[in-house]
């Protein structure tokens, strides 16, 4: 099976699922910064969230394919957000990249621990923030799209557990 085969079946059998990234960071500017790091990146769709306690409304509305989460907010631990994503059935599989402000050890293997996929130093040059966002929204996308497919061929299958029209694997 050579790789344009795997597109085409990908074409016709999954969702196509856009690179989405929501910032959770009570700091406008940072906000804007990282959306104009990504303005020119015409794939990438960018949510901004500045308000930490509207940030499960806003995860739902926008869903994302990486959420970006600022780890120190006025009233809110961000430690306890990052456990809350990981533990809803909606957003426990969404890549979550921590941020604060300086290089944290401890900080960073809590976050870790808790779930985190990753841990950036704000404000990240746009090169570095490009390639993580693509990398962790591509491996969550892949696995959607996988899961949905073995969902749609595990639904083809008849009883003798062969699929009644899986030509396209050939």
């Amino acid at each position: 099976m050579y790789i344009h085969d795997v597109d085409d079946i990908a074409e016709k059998y999954v969702t196509r699922i856009p690179v989405s990234v929501l910032l959770i960071d009570d700091e406008y500017l940072i906000g804007e910064a990282m959306r104009i790091k990504l303005s020119s990146e015409r794939d990438i769709i960018f949510h901004y969230c500045k308000e930490p306690d509207k940030a499960l409304e806003k995860a739902i509305s926008a869903q994302p394919t990486v959420i970006m989460l600022d780890l120190v907010m006025p009233g809110v631990n961000g430690l306890t957000m990052v456990k809350f994503f990981k533990s809803s059935e909606d957003f426990r599989d969404v890549p979550l990249i921590v941020l604060w402000a300086r290089e944290e050890p401890e900080l960073k293997k809590k976050a870790i621990a808790l779930g985190a996929n990753d841990y950036m130093i704000k404000l990240p040059d746009k090169v570095e923030l490009v390639a993580r966002i693509r990398c962790h929204s591509e491996r969550y996308i892949y696995k959607q799209q996988r899961d949905e497919l073995i969902m749609k061929l595990q639904s083809l299958n008849g009883s003798s557990g062969k699929s009644k029209d899986a030509s396209f694997l050939d």
